[in-house]
């Protein structure tokens, strides 16, 4: 009983720890726009807002310092720091049968890990002290963004039957938000001629920050429901225990 104890407090810190991750996300990436004079959501990328030093390329492009880089640097920071423990929570909660399943679920909470990493290591590093860094971390961020929405959905394709979270209808809303992300990655990475159809008075920054948010607005929504069957689990162990 006591091992289940910290096992659930353990699943209730990672939770939390994600709402409060998401958050910050939300609220830090917001205000820097807000505070950048002229910023253009269409026309400009997330990692522009935390350009801490001017900087000049050899083709004659350039960046310009963000004026306050640090509230985007910091809040990507901590963002990355605060998602990292919900992911390897999701194994517990969920709690896969069978072997193959039990794989499936651990290599996404593997690559969830992997994700929020990416997203510190692109606050840490920005786009023009530390270009090289930055788009190793900005590169390796988006591809475990896209790599980690398709592990989770797989993992709940694949999920038995009798599990929790799959035996209320909302669980549809995970292959139907895994479309339309997919949708905006593909758009970003060219394929199937999408961005010649899409790309137009939306721009490729556009969609870059589109795939961002989705993934914190659905792993938003899935910590919302692990949150609810999170409380059932402690609510029934209360009544075992009366």
């Amino acid at each position: 009983m006591e091992n289940k104890g910290r096992l659930i407090t353990l699943q209730k810190i990672g939770i939390i720890s994600s709402f409060i991750a998401f958050s910050v996300f939300v609220l830090g990436t917001t205000i820097a726009m807000i505070i950048y004079p002229d910023y253009s959501f269409l026309n400009q990328f997330l990692s522009e807002l935390g350009i801490r030093i001017n900087v000049t390329f050899s083709d004659g492009g350039s960046m310009v310092k963000a004026p306050f880089p640090e509230v985007f640097n910091i809040s990507l920071i901590i963002t990355g720091i605060l998602i990292i423990p919900f992911f390897p929570v999701t194994y517990f909660i969920l709690k896969p049968k069978g072997t193959i399943r039990k794989i499936i679920q651990l290599i996404t909470g593997l690559s969830g890990v992997v994700t929020g990493i990416f997203i510190s290591g692109v606050g840490i590093f920005d786009a023009g002290m530390f270009i090289e860094e930055h788009v190793v971390a900005a590169i390796g961020l988006y591809y475990c963004m896209i790599i980690t929405i398709l592990l989770w959905v797989i993992s709940i394709l694949f999920l038995n039957r009798d599990s929790p979270y799959k035996l209320s209808k909302w669980w549809i809303v995970d292959p139907v938000a895994s479309v339309i992300c997919m949708l905006v990655a593909a758009i970003n990475l060219g394929l199937f001629g999408l961005n010649e159809i899409f790309v137009g008075r939306l721009t490729l920054a556009f969609y870059q920050k589109s795939l961002a948010y989705l993934f914190i607005l659905f792993f938003g929504f899935v910590a919302i429901r692990l949150y609810f069957l999170h409380k059932n689990v402690v609510s029934n162990l209360t009544q075992e225990a009366y």
